[in-house]
């Protein structure tokens, strides 16, 4: 259902969604908002617990992304009481509803609260949000989105390696909330929401234009 709306939320043919467990047993899944364009086109992070019977805080965007376990000692400035975070997309699209196209990735509290910057609905509270680098040539004063199914969460680097429509992908530091690393795949375009992973031995793969990339020594 939808937070805001209460009613079905849409589940697209264009989305990758998929669940994501955490280490509590508590589900997440993304959804699109009933209306098309109420929630900027983020849709939501909807959260239940282990039986699915019990509706937990749902994060702002989840429409095309699968969530990652953050562990909370990677992220030194976190003070809250969850035993884990999460982080996702959180692009603000331009070109729909009041999107203004600061898209960013964010890592969430999923125990915690805070109103919703769109709606004001309660939604999981922001611990770390980050603004891709890149301006965004069709909307003045935004930056292009993030293509992010779902993101490779390195405990080993403090980092998580992200995607962009830029072509880059980075590694965000958690220590400083810096984009402390970029490595360019292609010049850039329109991408489809890919995910990103590390390897026994560190490599870290990531797609861009429908090729695997393998990055490392």
């Amino acid at each position: 259902m939808d937070p805001k709306e209460a009613a079905p939320a849409m589940v697209s043919d264009d989305s990758t969604a998929s669940p994501t467990v955490g280490p509590d047993g508590d589900v997440y899944i993304g959804v699109l908002e009933s209306t098309p364009g109420s929630h900027n086109a983020r849709g939501w992070l909807l959260h239940f617990d282990a039986t699915l019977a019990q509706n937990k805080t749902p994060g702002s965007f989840g429409w095309d992304d699968t969530a990652s376990i953050v562990p909370r000692s990677m992220v030194p400035s976190y003070t809250g009481n969850s035993t884990y975070l999460i982080t996702t997309k959180y692009n603000n699209y331009g070109r729909v509803g009041s999107g203004d196209s600061m898209n960013r990735v964010a890592v969430l509290d999923p125990n915690a609260v805070q109103a919703d910057f769109i709606s004001g609905n309660p939604v999981m509270k922001e611990v770390l949000t980050i603004l891709g680098p890149t301006p965004d040539p069709d909307f003045p004063g935004g930056f292009i989105e993030w293509c992010i199914n779902t993101a490779a969460v390195d405990p080993f680097t403090q980092s998580i390696l992200i995607n962009s429509e830029d072509g880059y992908m980075y590694r965000w530091s958690l220590a400083t909330n810096t984009l402390s690393e970029r490595i360019r795949l292609t010049s850039g375009l329109g991408e489809s929401y890919t995910p990103t992973a590390v390897g026994p031995d560190g490599k870290v793969y990531a797609i861009n234009n429908g090729i695997l990339f393998a990055l490392g020594q």
